[in-house]
């Protein structure tokens, strides 16, 4: 996630408060956990401000900023900052950071040819060298939306996920499906490797550019690829989850879908948060799950909040049951339940599974 600077200057309620309870000062720590944010470095100033604190936290700035100053208003006055390591500001200094992309020719069949031939190289060979094994269910839910454009989306807990999410999929999404991916990360121009090159994103990966704090507009090309009757695959969480938990969903996959008449496909991942772990370079081979759930299919009148209330609560309940009986409980797959030892609800899963048939 992104960083930033925190400043704080106490109002004199603000200062009387602290005097008489020092744990005030960590108001701002619990408002920066509830917008899914994290303090890495607090400082006490002596000067023009009160507080200085780093913090890592969602992309969206505006938003972002404004929430954190609603939550501590009463008592303090705020400036949030973005910030930028030193290495990495000196490599874009050194090169040309202007963004390349999207580039509309990666849905031409041409295209579609030489990612297809690519795919190993590109996805495959590394689901196969790590997730030992790989477990994929559901796909037979799919069956009923050939013929039409969809959105698949995954909870987001490691960088094999959008690997994973892809090789689950049967070949009829994957033949035309396409990601967004940071614009600063992937789409940088003037970088020597070839890997790292905008087309090559484009290309092979069939991923397009995503300006962080973008807005609205950042649906954009998304809006088109749906309107050219292409799948796309995204992760409402927008960054990979920090705790236990499914991070707050993002309304862009509501807007799509409701904007376009399209289903959703939520797609539960599990065992790639232990694969590699969020802040470390090294992946460890380890079983792994691609589970898709019921596609959703938004009825007319449905908000934008509502919609996205439905998707997280469909994979939340799924996240739940993982993270009390495990990884083996993703499917609820009731034989495969039994035989690891689980002795949840049997009964409610039964009448869930009946339902959905």
């Amino acid at each position: 996630m992104p960083h930033y600077v925190m400043l704080m200057r106490y109002r004199s309620h603000g200062v009387r408060a602290v005097r008489s309870d020092p744990g005030v000062l960590l108001a701002a720590n619990d408002a920066l956990e509830r917008w899914e944010g994290k303090i890495l470095h607090s400082f006490h100033l002596l000067g023009e401000w009160d507080q200085c604190a780093i913090v890592e936290a969602p992309d969206n700035l505006k938003a972002y900023r404004a929430s954190i100053a609603h939550e501590i208003s009463a008592t303090a006055d705020i400036d949030i900052m973005p910030a930028i390591d030193l290495p990495l500001f000196q490599r874009l200094v050194l090169q040309d950071a202007r963004i390349a992309g999207p580039h509309q020719w990666q849905i031409r069949l041409w295209a579609k040819l030489a990612r297809r031939a690519m795919r190993r190289y590109a996805f495959t060979r590394w689901v196969h060298r790590y997730c030992k094994p790989l477990t994929i269910t559901g796909r037979d839910k799919l069956d009923g939306l050939r013929g039409g454009p969809c959105i698949v989306i995954g909870n987001h807990s490691s960088h094999m996920d959008h690997f994973v999410l892809f090789h689950a999929l049967p070949e009829w999404i994957k033949w035309n499906i396409y990601f967004g991916a940071a614009a600063d990360r992937w789409f940088l121009k003037g970088r020597k490797e070839i890997t790292l090159q905008p087309w090559y994103q484009s290309l092979v990966n069939g991923s397009y550019p995503i300006r962080r704090g973008g807005g609205s507009a950042a649906l954009d090309y998304p809006r088109w690829l749906l309107e050219q009757g292409c799948n796309i695959m995204i992760f409402p969480e927008g960054t990979r989850a920090r705790g236990r938990g499914l991070s707050r969903f993002r309304h862009g996959v509501s807007i799509l879908a409701l904007e376009h008449k399209v289903p959703v496909v939520p797609v539960y991942l599990s065992g790639l948060g232990k694969m590699r772990p969020v802040g470390t370079r090294t992946i460890k081979p380890g079983p792994a799950g691609a589970h898709i759930l019921d596609p959703i299919v938004f009825e007319d009148g449905v908000t934008v909040s509502e919609a996205t209330q439905r998707m997280h609560d469909a994979m939340h309940a799924v996240h739940e049951r993982v993270l009390e009986h495990g990884d083996e409980a993703a499917d609820g797959d009731l034989r495969q339940l039994r035989g690891s030892g689980w002795d949840g609800d049997l009964e409610e899963m039964r009448r869930d599974r009946s339902e959905r048939s």
